[in-house]
């Protein structure tokens, strides 16, 4: 009875004790927004002149609370708040057992996966558990006491810990320690000062000055900009004279972006040239213009906040070029709007200045005849194909000259592509190599000569060296007469005519058109870019398709595996252009992954280059990425 007694005393000694106590928590917060670890905070008492620093882990510090005891009675049984929470990695829990008991713990994410266990025999009162986790995300630490349960929820914004419970021993109280001596009265002019590590520099919160009256929680904000990470991507719509650039900014450095653009030259150690790009966080472009023809440029993208300017990597792109062949047959570019380019040369020429070949609208070979007897789509009194009963109005591939003569890429140009190449060009009646014609200049100075090969009809061969007649591949839709009629354009010595209209079964000449410097669809062009989020089983990967290769994506993704000669598993991320990422799990840790992107359409497959990564090693603070080694010096943010 007598030990009841006393046990009793000494609760309501305790009671009455830590009646006035009040108890401030400490949170740190970068610029504003961000969780940030606190090192430490010097908590000084104005009013009564003394100074004392709280030390991490600790977070809070007990004022006009009773000191010196040694009791360890739990007087209800259950599982504390950890200290401090959020946390960077590490952070403490006390777990107070009102009896001996069997006890086991469990960290678990918000999925019930298992990372870190503990089991033992605990006797009666408060026990202190050191908590690690690798992942920065909300955690669940749950504690089977005998058998009752009891849980917390806790969030980890660091990285680069192992997952592990680990027993600490009897507890004076998480908060016993950072219970004050200093005499301090409620209403006390209090000051409070926080300390913490950014990028191996301790840098000090803003002071915070008040009259203490309440238990409270206290933000310390810390200002620390530091310059933006900016990325350079890969140019698209390239063309004979212009660019767009792309960038990217992965992180502002905690304030905003002020500028951002490009740097641009002929050489990589002379980028001169500079085109802006606003302001602002994520991906960004910029469009060049008046560039030379077939030339190497190099390029890399910048931006700047408060605390300076970065640049990414020097990247080069190359202009396109004005002539080029596909299929054997040669191409000019006319510097036309629509980037269209044309041929040099009639279907069945070998130079600029012959004839070539005679074909009537839709047919594929030439005749000897070009009358109705002889056209391949009229039978009787009636045409059988592109009429208004079938609605067709262009010429399906299959029926057109120059595809099936010259291959694919090449085709007949529309009356709307005709009309751009008349209304885009200078046009003039001359003589080359002895041959008449009309000479088209566009305005990039470039041109194309079309003979005046006249026409076929019937058996004759009509106004040759004094006009010329060339097919599009464009149906006269409002002919009164049922579709015996397609657009073409014709032009003669004196005048030009422009587009015109006459019947599909004479024998005209017919220069082709390509769509683009390839001219025929291929694979799409795709990089591998680096993988990011890297922990002890998970990983982010990260690609690009720059160009679809003229047909639409249809898949794209990325292979990887233990081996760079042998990635097997397939991971796919959507289809379309522009960056992609896929998030991989289950990684085994201190394992280094091979990977490369990869993108389809109907041309094919094409893959970018192949890069690597390495998982966590649990426990372990080197390792590398991409071949390079890292190492963890234990910094607040978990950089390596």
């Amino acid at each position: 009875m007598r030990k009841i007694g006393l046990l009793f005393l000494l609760l309501a000694i305790g009671t009455i004790a830590f009646s006035q106590e009040i108890a401030v928590r400490f949170t740190g917060q970068l610029n504003n927004s961000d969780y940030c670890r606190l090192d430490s905070v010097k908590v000084t008492n104005l009013t009564r002149n003394w100074t004392e620093t709280v030390e991490y882990p600790d977070t809070i510090i007990v004022l006009g609370g009773t000191v010196g005891t040694d009791l360890n009675i739990a007087a209800t049984q259950g599982l504390g708040q950890n200290i401090p929470n959020p946390f960077d990695c590490e952070t403490r829990v006390e777990l107070s057992v009102s009896q001996r008991e069997d006890v086991r713990m469990q960290l678990l994410d918000v999925a019930g996966k298992v990372y870190a266990e503990y089991n033992g025999l605990l006797d009666a009162g408060v026990h202190t558990f050191d908590i690690s986790a690798a992942n920065p995300q909300t955690y669940l630490l749950n504690a089977m006491v005998g058998n009752r349960q009891y849980s917390i929820r806790m969030v980890n914004v660091g990285s680069g810990c192992g997952s592990s419970i680990k027993y600490a021993g009897i507890s004076g109280g998480i908060e016993a320690k950072l219970t004050s001596a200093n005499e301090f009265q409620i209403g006390d002019n209090m000051r409070y000062v926080g300390y913490t590590t950014i990028g191996g520099q301790v840098v000090a919160s803003d002071v915070k000055e008040q009259a203490q009256v309440v238990s409270q929680y206290v933000t310390l904000n810390f200002t620390h900009y530091s310059r933006p990470i900016v990325e350079t991507l890969v140019a698209t719509d390239i063309t004979t004279t212009s660019a767009t650039l792309h960038g990217n900014i992965t992180n502002n450095g905690g304030t905003s972006i002020t500028a951002r653009g490009f740097y641009w030259g002929t050489t990589s150690d002379n980028l001169s040239q500079i085109v802006s790009a606003g302001v602002g966080d994520g991906e960004y472009t910029a469009d060049i213009t008046g560039l030379s023809v077939s030339t190497t440029y190099y390029y890399c993208a910048f931006a700047t906040n408060n605390a300076g300017t970065s640049i990414g990597e020097v990247i080069p792109f190359e202009t396109l070029s004005t002539t080029g062949t596909l299929n054997g047959h040669e191409w000019v570019d006319l510097g036309l709007p629509s980037g269209l380019l044309w041929a040099t040369t009639n279907i069945g020429a070998e130079n600029p200045e012959d004839y070539g070949n005679y074909y009537a609208w839709g047919e594929t070979t030439t005749n000897e005849t070009y009358d109705y007897d002889s056209y391949i789509y009229y039978e009787g009194s009636t045409l059988t194909k592109y009429t208004r009963s079938d609605n067709l109005t262009t010429l399906e591939a299959s029926d057109d000259a120059a595809t099936a003569n010259w291959g694919s890429g090449w085709r007949m140009p529309t009356q709307t592509e005709m009309n751009e190449l008349f209304n885009n060009c200078t046009h003039v009646w001359t003589t080359q190599n002895g041959v008449n014609g009309r000479l088209f200049t566009g305005l990039n100075g470039n041109s194309i000569f079309l003979p005046a090969a006249g026409y076929r009809d019937g058996s004759s061969l009509l106004e040759v060296g004094s006009g010329g007649n060339y097919w599009s591949s464009s149906l006269y839709t409002d002919d009164p007469y049922g579709s015996y009629r397609a657009w073409y354009l014709t032009f003669y010595s004196g005048s030009i005519y422009g587009m015109s209209y006459n019947y599909r079964r004479w024998g005209h000449s017919v220069r082709p058109v390509c769509v683009s410097a390839s001219s025929t669809t291929s694979a799409p062009t795709v990089s591998t870019n680096s993988a990011f989020s890297i922990t002890a089983t998970d990983a982010t990967l990260s690609g690009n398709v720059t160009s679809d290769g003229g047909a639409t994506v249809t898949a794209r993704g990325f292979l990887y595996g233990t081996s760079e000669n042998n990635l097997t598993e397939d991971v796919q991320s959507g289809n379309g252009t522009g960056s992609f990422t896929k998030a991989l799990t289950g990684l085994t840790s201190g394992t280094t992954y091979y990977y490369k992107a990869y993108a389809t359409n109907s041309a094919g497959t094409a893959y970018g280059e192949v890069r690597s990564f390495t998982t966590e090693n649990i426990g372990s603070t080197t390792g590398t990425l991409n071949g390079h080694d890292y190492v963890d010096l234990g910094l607040p943010s978990g950089t390596r």
